[in-house]
């Protein structure tokens, strides 16, 4: 890739998600879920490239990872054609053709067909976070703690192949797909600003990678992963199925795709609400080396739900309460920082001595800190949603909060200072999250991780970023060799 001034080139970036309430309920309309997004970002770069209308897709982190396609127009549509002897990479295909046939229609067709001539050359790579690194620990005899987390390169290869890697849960498809859509509709100016300042120019980045991630999947998700990507922290309403029906049925029609992405099409009726922690509240994540696979869990639970419409419905209706008091005590919490900010790191202060457990003992004492009848709260109710999960889980028999997760969040909510814990998304062996009120409290949890013998518990560097997809500094981008 060359390094001269005057080479194009844009890098777009978009972070991974950790739905922290309304796994499940996010696949109803009926339902709200509430997404945090992740310091952890998935990158694409895109650059002129080196053969006229020739695709060349790298994965530096992984082994066998470089994708060529030749570009071709027939009959108004366009097509990638993979090189014989290259490796298929759906999601990487799917996304660059769609981009590409709405790059590739009026107004910006005649300026595509120039900038096209010097081909492309994309790179795309994830935050190390995305991918279990067990095993680069392992080979450095590195223990499996942060400090030696914050001891590998950025980017770390994984020495794996793209469809063996052990993946933690991050939404690194969705990433992915909205960096790469980000990336392609900026470098060929289909978005109205550079930056994506536009709101605009981000619900075309939406749309599109929604669309995208759909085809790639076979199937119209809840689409919380790709919002995440797009929007970062936010509670989310689903869009309703419809918008995307025709779309998937004919993706090679540009027409119906360019009027089923465009910012004008009222059929999208998701709801964003922008959303960050309060302050002093700290994310943290932890991978658990035993693994679930979603799809499945997934599956169960919808059966279960439909064998058993009217206690899934009860049921549901509860959890979906619950999450929304959860949402609106951490909403409060905010609010309460700002109008009195003494009163709050008061609260803060002392909750930070305290297991949560103990914190209603708190408010007795000092029954007037709003902050802290707030931060009991916030507590009280996620751990009401905690055991909905577990009763969802049992009536279900699906392992959503499995006991041995149980056990784990448990212990580390007996640690003075962590406000709330869970299983993520769709639950599982795959993860678990905490939330925290102090660096004591982190290094208290990340010991306790550390100790823990049931299962093997991975932490994660990741904490909290509300920014969702951005336009990076060109001088960020990687140079391959």
């Amino acid at each position: 890739m060359s390094s001269s001034s005057d080479v194009k080139s844009v890098l777009a970036s978009a972070p991974g998600k950790v739905l922290i309430a309304g796994g499940y309920l996010v696949l109803d309309r009926a339902f709200q879920g509430f997404v945090i997004g992740t310091s952890s970002r998935f990158y694409s770069a895109v650059q002129e490239g080196a053969s006229a209308r020739t695709i060349c897709v790298r994965s530096p982190q992984f082994e066998k990872a470089v994708w060529r396609y030749d570009l071709i127009e027939k009959e108004g549509e366009v097509a990638l054609v993979p090189r014989v002897s290259e490796g298929e990479n759906k999601f990487v295909q799917i996304c660059l053709t769609c981009c590409l046939s709405v790059v590739f229609s009026a107004p910006t067709k005649r300026a595509a067909e120039v900038a096209i001539q010097k081909g492309l050359d994309i790179q795309v790579f994830g935050d190390n976070d995305f991918y279990s690194q067990r095993e680069q620990l392992k080979s450095l005899q590195l223990p499996l703690t942060v400090k030696s987390l914050e001891q590998l390169p950025h980017f770390c290869p994984t020495k794996s192949t793209l469809g063996n890697v052990h993946k933690t849960g991050l939404g690194s498809s969705a990433a992915l797909i909205t960096s790469l859509v980000a990336s392609v509709l900026v470098y060929f100016n289909v978005t109205s600003t550079k930056d994506l300042s536009a709101h605009e120019d981000r619900i075309l980045v939406h749309n599109t990678a929604q669309l995208v991630h759909c085809l790639a999947q076979g199937k119209i998700g809840s689409g919380f992963d790709v919002s995440a990507a797009v929007w970062g922290s936010h509670t989310y309403r689903r869009f309703s199925p419809n918008v995307l029906e025709a779309a998937m049925e004919d993706p090679t029609n540009t027409e119906v795709v360019i009027r089923t992405i465009a910012p004008s099409n009222s059929s999208w009726d998701n709801e964003v609400t922008s959303f960050q922690l309060p302050p002093s509240h700290y994310l943290m994540l932890a991978d658990i080396d035993a693994g679930s696979h979603t799809p499945t869990l997934v599956s169960k639970v919808l059966a279960w739900r439909k064998a058993n419409p009217q206690v899934a419905e009860n049921l549901w209706q509860d959890l979906s309460k619950s999450n929304a008091a959860l949402a609106d005590a951490l909403i409060e919490l905010q609010k309460l920082a700002v109008d009195d900010a003494m009163e709050y790191e008061a609260a803060i202060e002392a909750c930070r001595r305290q297991p949560a457990s103990k914190w209603t003992h708190l408010v007795e004492a000092d029954s007037e800190n709003a902050s802290l009848k707030s931060m009991a709260r916030v507590h009280e109710r996620s751990q009401n949603s905690r055991r909905l999960i577990r009763e969802m889980s049992e009536l279900a028999g699906v392992p959503i909060e499995p006991p041995e997760q149980t056990r784990l969040l448990d212990a580390c909510l007996n640690v003075a200072g962590v406000v709330m814990c869970g299983v993520p998304g769709a639950g599982g062996f795959d993860a678990i999250y905490c939330i925290v009120l102090s660096n004591e409290a982190m290094s208290e949890v990340q010991n306790l991780w550390a100790a823990w013998k049931e299962l093997s518990v991975g932490p994660l560097l990741s904490r909290e970023d509300s920014a969702g997809v951005t336009i990076e500094l060109d001088s960020n981008i990687p140079r391959s060799t």
